[in-house]
């Protein structure tokens, strides 16, 4: 019997992967019946039932069982699994997903022998490459500018960057990806969270300020790039201020600063709520912690917890 153990710390990408598996399989053959079952709580007796049923004169199936790992009662059928998958001469396809990795020493992994594929978690450095491959399968260029600009608008998160992509394809017209394509078509939604947490911090809220800056981290922002974040926004809200003191219009202020037009209310208002010294202030400590995190002095995500209430 055909089978297969897809598994791996992203969840998320093995699923597509066993998905994707289940699309080639019926673009060959479009009849073919699809069964998913949730493994980690049906009987295991009924899980060998199932594999074990099939008839050489049934229709072929594909049998999906998710989560089998977390099966409390698994080890009483992994011999049966093995035999079936070794002896069953059955035309079923049997696909066992794992929202998490299997360790390469359990029985469970074993009887897969080499049918296995584990899909990790991307970092940084392999999700640009991996943006990039399923932007091409998508039939879709894209500038190197554009590109970082996608994966940092999504968070590096390939579940919203394969939605991006998506919208992308609605333009028919559509060739190659510009940095003004992202900048169109994409909230850059960490971006509203730093504006968020500079507004908290400037109503000296500090439990609303620590309650972004958990869920910055909980998203797996990285702390220099909030850093980064808020040093750039207190630069641009210090500019508006010198500008709005210097009698310069809205549209003057969104040229100079070259950002959209829709922005620039925001920022005057922010920028009338914070004297120079706090200003000042805020970017002094914004430096030093940079130059700590840098230097390896401090935690990144402790040093903004510790920070954020006297900023």
């Amino acid at each position: 019997m055909e089978h297969k153990l897809y598994h791996g710390n992203s969840a998320y990408l093995s699923l597509e992967r066993v998905h994707n598996h289940i699309k080639e399989i019926q673009a060959k053959e479009s009849s073919i019946e699809v069964l998913f079952y949730d493994a980690d709580s049906t009987d295991p007796e009924k899980i060998v039932d199932i594999l074990a049923s099939q008839n050489l004169f049934a229709p072929k199936r594909i049998l999906i069982f998710k989560r089998f790992s977390k099966n409390k009662k698994k080890d009483n059928i992994l011999t049966n699994l093995e035999e079936i998958f070794k002896n069953n001469n059955s035309q079923d396809i049997a696909l066992f997903w794992e929202d998490q990795k299997v360790k390469a020493n359990t029985k469970y992994f074993k009887i897969f022998k080499k049918n296995t594929e584990e899909l990790t978690e991307l970092n940084k450095r392999s999700f640009l490459p991996w943006l990039r491959e399923r932007l091409k399968e998508a039939g879709l260029k894209i500038q190197p500018e554009a590109l970082k600009t996608l994966a940092t608008r999504t968070n590096f998160n390939p579940e919203r960057c394969l939605n991006e992509i998506d919208k992308f394809l609605l333009n028919e017209n559509l060739d190659t990806v510009t940095l003004e394509d992202v900048n169109a078509l994409i909230t850059d939604t960490l971006e509203e969270t730093i504006w968020a947490l500079i507004d908290a911090i400037n109503q000296g809220n500090s439990g609303r300020s620590l309650e972004i800056l958990e869920n910055l981290n909980k998203q797996g922002t990285d702390p220099n790039y909030t850093i980064s974040m808020l040093a750039r926004n207190i630069r641009m809200v210090t500019l508006t201020k010198y500008l709005i003191e210097n009698n310069h219009s809205y549209k003057d202020i969104a040229s100079l600063l070259k950002t959209p037009p829709f922005l620039v209310p925001s920022l005057v208002s922010t920028s009338k709520n914070y004297k120079e010294e706090k200003l000042k202030t805020i970017y002094s400590k914004l430096s030093n912690l940079d130059f700590q995190i840098k230097t390896g002095q401090i935690d990144g995500n402790l040093g903004l917890t510790l920070i954020c209430p006297y900023l």
